[in-house]
């Protein structure tokens, strides 16, 4: 949701080191593979996806999220557990 603020970590560090606002969101439902791919094409200057990343990306549902400015933050610990996906909703 525009407003909100997401947190970075780098992959395998189990540390939360940067955090963004989300400035706009696309969300899209009941897709065919050439609208996945015309609405991939029409953001990819704001993706730069590869061929490959793009290959993959014919799905049925895409949310585009675009976030301001990526700051460093003081890095935070987290212990991330085996049943998570990509995307973890916290309150605090």
């Amino acid at each position: 949701m525009e407003g909100e603020t997401l947190y970075f970590m780098k992959k395998g560090t189990g540390l939360i080191s940067a955090k963004a606002t989300v400035k706009a969101v696309q969300n899209y439902i009941k897709l065919s593979k050439e609208e996945s791919f015309k609405i991939i094409m029409d953001n990819q200057s704001r993706l730069n996806l590869t061929e490959k990343q793009i290959e993959r990306l014919n799905k049925k549902c895409l949310c585009l999220v675009e976030f301001g400015v990526l700051e460093k933050i003081t890095p935070l610990e987290f212990d991330h557990q085996s049943n998570m996906n990509d995307w973890l909703i916290i309150e605090k």
